[in-house]
């Protein structure tokens, strides 16, 4: 039987098969990597459910709490309880809010109202005689002191009505004097006079007249030192006069306005045959501002002298003044139906002005017992 011929083998025709050889994501060796991944996942999906449910909210930040105390300071050391850091905080915080509600507790507002700011002592400082303004002093906003001087007017009459005065008193002292010499002689004649008609060596008659004459010169030189009183009270009621051609600031405080100008009349009232200033400027005690409160009669029962007030002012709204009541004025308002209160500041301050606007919150005691107060706090 013939034997089939062999092909000839080709080697140019072999090639190496270099395409990489894909492997199943399922091989033995990839499952255990898969369950590690597939576990990560669900551990990941489950804190992440825990931590944004809005019910375990409470019970995540326990737990993030206790997570942070074991983290700063260990909870039990050598047998005792130790308290760290964060609980200190904590307690500081709650301690802080007990206090802060139980202020809220004992002191409330009981009404409210609105005022204004006025000035207990304010003054429109004038003159008791008439005259022309020379000179003004003062400005409005300027700070003046007791006596010193705000305006002069002119007091020429003044002056010369002061000169006259002082001229008679040294008349009258000249012959008060001159009497008082001659009434001295006349009782040494008398004493002498006196001593003589005991021994007899003058007469009766002799000794009547030096006493006579004694007599009369004592009576006239009480006359002339009455003379002399009177033109020491007429040199002193002229001084008076020529001092109320300077005015004076009756006290302390500040210009408010200025009522007159140089040339002018001034007088403590007006005339009928003209105009004439009444005064020279306006002074306001800034020391003794306080606020006038009107309140209806239907809530004055809320209101009561020693009462705490807080304060504030229109221009300054976010500006809490501590104030008090000072009294409650007995009488009402007929037509407001309203009884005015005063409240006084317990500080001064350059921001306070009169006639501003202010708005007052009234403080009422709580009626809450001490047991009530108590629970309340414990409760918060």
């Amino acid at each position: 039987m013939p034997q089939p011929k062999s092909k000839s083998l080709d080697i140019s025709q072999l090639k190496i098969d270099r395409k990489p050889q894909r492997k199943s994501l399922w091989h033995a060796a990839y499952v255990p990597n898969g369950l590690i991944l597939l576990g990560l996942s669900a551990s990941i999906l489950y804190v992440s459910a825990a931590m944004f449910a809005p019910e375990n909210n409470g019970d995540n930040a326990q737990v993030l709490a206790a997570a942070k105390i074991s983290e700063t300071e260990p909870l039990i050391a050598n047998g005792k309880l130790a308290i760290t850091k964060s609980s200190q905080t904590t307690s500081t915080t709650l301690n802080s809010t007990k206090e802060n509600s139980a202020n809220q507790i004992s002191h409330s507002t009981v009404l409210d109202a609105s005022g204004h700011i006025v000035a207990r002592r304010i003054a429109t400082v004038s003159s008791r005689v008439t005259g022309k303004l020379e000179q003004l002093h003062i400005e409005e906003g300027q700070r003046v002191n007791q006596s010193d001087v705000l305006a002069e007017l002119d007091d020429k009459q003044a002056v010369i009505a002061h000169q006259l005065a002082l001229a008679e008193l040294s008349a009258k002292q000249a012959g008060f004097d001159e009497l008082n010499l001659l009434f001295k002689q006349q009782t040494k004649r008398f004493n002498r006079n006196e001593s003589l008609a005991k021994q007899q060596l003058i007469s009766e008659q002799l000794l009547e007249d030096s006493q006579f004459k004694h007599a009369q010169l004592a009576i006239q030189v009480k006359n002339k030192q009455a003379l002399v009183s009177l033109a020491q009270n007429k040199v002193a009621l002229a001084q008076y006069q020529l001092n109320q051609h300077k005015i004076r600031a009756p006290f302390d405080g500040v210009v408010i306005s200025k009522n007159a100008q140089v040339g002018e009349l001034i007088s403590a009232g007006s005339s009928g045959g003209g105009f004439i200033r009444t005064g020279v400027g306006t002074i306001v005690d800034m020391s003794s501002l306080e606020i006038e409160v009107e309140v209806g009669e239907s809530y004055i029962n809320r209101v009561f002298a020693g009462q705490k007030v807080i304060a504030k002012l229109d221009a300054y709204p976010q500006w809490s003044i501590n104030s008090e009541v000072v009294a409650v004025i007995p009488t009402a308002n007929r037509q407001k139906a309203s009884i005015k209160v005063r409240v006084k500041f317990f500080e001064t301050d350059p921001r306070i002005l009169p006639d501003m606007g202010v708005k007052v919150s009234f403080i009422g005691e709580s009626t809450l017992s001490g047991k009530a107060t108590e629970a309340n706090i414990a409760s918060l």
